[in-house]
């Protein structure tokens, strides 16, 4: 508990010397518990993120902007953060030297400063909170400052699979932490390229060069090596990028500038910054600190420049399917086993010859099964867990894809567009759709739409011709106008797909302007009320966020209701549950897409009874997760959920 409270106060005492205007300690902790933190510029901003991973003041611009430049991961503490402490522990090393030169004949230089760098290197790990990759590192320190002691030689990837094998004994879960996963992956490129990269790049051998000559060959090397390097972890970590984030990182050679920069001047200015402030020097604090903050000021306005000519614009890619990642071990193990001592032995090329076999065949896995998909007869419905909204996507005979509404979310820093819908959208799938449904202007329903009409291709995008409210109006707007949408309203049929399949859907509500007053029909009760058919036969009623009083003008219109499966009305609210509704519907599934423990208590407690009483099965998002209904071409109904029984 102290420990914790120490750490606070150097934070606090770090965001004094560092906030506009010298606030002090104390009004420094009032903003930083604020739930709204402080504006500071950006090159300020981060400095936090550097040295605690704390992003509270970086603006979603600047997270995307770095996100697609590729050098997030430099926000991320992990091993290049150590460079201070190993920094700390040369500089204590030269000054005990300097006292007692006969030091260097117990132990090498090296030994010494890896040694020295481990109480430092430990602070950091306090100071940062302790995450899995910046564990990774340290753990990986301490295990070469050992071996170096003992005077065992060992490789980088020996210690990497010492570092990764201790931290699952005492926290097997850790493997799963993506950060720990890219930080080992990384440093696993590193160790294979670096015994490469000396044969490709020796040092000088003209020994009658000059000092300044020889400084500059040495900084070409260098910064040739981390561009190679940055190349070879983009190549080798492309499946996975793709497969967790979308991004091929295009940008990646903005890494030979940035990255020295981070670990050579940033990143030891803010830690002296830090020393400064926790020693009350806050006037010469503020002073290091705005000289460290300058490099990434320039850096975040390069970066918001690019931005703005669009120049980093990451296209939206197709997401690999999970078999591509051992696909492309096995091709990087086989050629690791062709231009390494295996090249001339015969054991050597019969493993390449396998591995480059195994990779080929589980290359195939993924587009045979998106082959697969265009030429199946099923309609499937996916109910996404987007969590307090609802995002709905169809998929029918012909590889026609249509999404219904794409959830949404209040917070500034999360778009279920981009971090949930988009994803399961690409997952071994083109970015694109036949067509997208807006029930209604909602967040909850629109938020997560904006993301995908602009990234995705879309053919074509229906609406309820509502307006959206706040901020979200003119974007809406906007994107209709580009997008030509079409209202839909009571009467109108939409053909999916080959009309020889008998796939429609029914537009039910709410009635055309013209008929009845539009004022009439506002918020929720002008959602879009949808019925899937196939030949007649309802397969999908889709109600929206549809109330009481639409469902009552659905029942007195006399029209045919009745679908296998209903998606609940406004998420199962009890507000929106009529029994004359659900009798006339006669389902045979229920589905309502809601978050998980959801302050709303959706599905309501009522249609939960009214349910169970008549024998009619409830699947929620909140418990199930995704959701997945397909009608075979012959044979009855099949439903998958991603997480059974809840």
């Amino acid at each position: 508990m102290l420990a914790a409270r120490r750490r606070e106060e150097l934070r606090h005492a770090f965001l004094s010397a560092l906030l506009p205007g010298g606030q002090t300690e104390h009004q420094a902790k009032i903003l930083t518990e604020d739930a709204a933190a402080p504006e500071l510029p950006q090159g300020k901003a981060i400095l936090p993120a550097l040295l605690f991973g704390d992003r509270r003041y970086l603006t979603q611009n600047t997270l995307d902007n770095f996100a697609a430049a590729t050098l997030a991961h430099s926000l991320a503490l992990s091993g290049q953060h150590l460079a201070v402490a190993g920094l700390l522990g040369l500089l204590c090393v030269l000054a005990a030297a300097r006292l007692r030169p006969s030091l260097y004949l117990r132990q090498p230089r090296v030994v010494l400063a890896v040694a020295a760098a481990c109480p430092p290197a430990l602070a950091y790990l306090w100071l940062g909170n302790a995450p899995a990759s910046l564990l990774r590192a340290v753990c990986m320190l301490f295990i070469l400052a050992f071996w170096l002691a003992r005077g065992r030689a060992r490789t980088s990837l020996d210690v990497l699979c010492a570092a990764l094998l201790c931290i699952c004994l005492v926290a097997p879960l850790s493997i799963l932490d993506t950060g720990l996963q890219l930080s080992a992956l990384c440093v696993a490129v590193i160790g294979l390229a670096l015994p490469w990269l000396r044969r490709i790049l020796p040092p000088s051998a003209h020994k009658a060069e000059s000092p300044r000559r020889r400084a500059i060959h040495g900084l070409g090397r260098w910064l040739a090596r981390i561009l190679l390097i940055s190349l070879l972890i983009q190549i080798a970590l492309l499946p996975l990028n793709l497969l967790l984030f979308g991004n091929a990182g295009f940008w990646f050679p903005l890494n030979v500038l940035w990255l020295p920069v981070a670990g050579l001047v940033v990143l030891p200015g803010a830690a002296l910054g830090l020393l400064l402030a926790g020693a009350g020097l806050d006037g010469t604090a503020r002073l290091v600190l705005d000289l460290a903050a300058l490099p990434c000021q320039w850096l975040t306005d390069g970066l918001a420049g690019l931005n703005g000519l669009g120049l980093l614009h990451n296209p939206v890619l197709l997401r690999p399917h999970w078999t591509a990642l051992p696909a492309f071990a096995a091709l990087l193990a086989a050629l690791a086993c062709l231009a390494g001592r295996g090249k001339a032995s015969p054991t050597g090329k019969e493993a390449a010859r396998r591995l480059l076999l195994a990779g080929l065949a589980l290359l195939c896995v993924g587009p045979l099964l998106r082959l697969e998909g265009r030429f199946s007869g099923d309609t499937r419905l996916d109910v996404l867990d987007v969590g307090q909204g609802q995002a709905l996507a169809l998929r029918a005979p012909g590889h026609l894809r249509l999404l219904l509404d794409g959830g949404g979310s209040a917070s500034p820093r999360f778009d279920p567009g981009k971090a949930l819908v988009g994803p399961v959208l690409a997952y071994n799938d083109a970015p694109r759709l036949s067509a997208v449904v807006s029930s209604h202007p909602d967040l909850d329903h629109l938020g997560g739409l904006f993301y995908l009409l602009e990234d995705f291709q879309v053919s074509a995008l229906f609406h309820n011709g509502r307006e959206a409210a706040g901020q979200h109006g003119p974007m809406w707007r906007e994107l209709r106008q580009s997008l030509a949408g079409r209202i839909l309203a009571e009467g109108d049929v939409l053909i999916v797909g080959d009309p020889a399949l008998g796939l429609r859907l029914e537009v039910l509500h709410p009635p055309r302007a013209a008929d009845e007053e539009e004022a009439a029909w506002t918020g929720n009760e002008a959602s879009l009320i949808l019925r899937l058919t196939r030949h007649g036969q309802g397969l999908a009623l889709f109600t929206g966020d549809a109330e009481r009083r639409s469902l009552r003008r659905l029942l007195a219109s006399g029209r045919d209701l009745r679908a296998q499966v209903l998606l609940a009305p406004h998420h199962g609210s009890d507000r929106s549950f009529l029994a004359a509704f659900y009798k006339a519907v006669q389902p045979e599934l229920v589905l309502a897409s809601c978050g998980f423990q959801n302050r709303y208590n959706y599905p309501g407690s009522r249609l939960r009874a009214w349910l169970a009483r008549h024998g009619i099965p409830l699947l929620h998002t909140g418990e199930s997760g995704q959701i997945s209904v397909s009608w075979p071409w012959t044979g009855p109904m099949r439903v998958r959920a991603v997480r059974p029984g809840g």
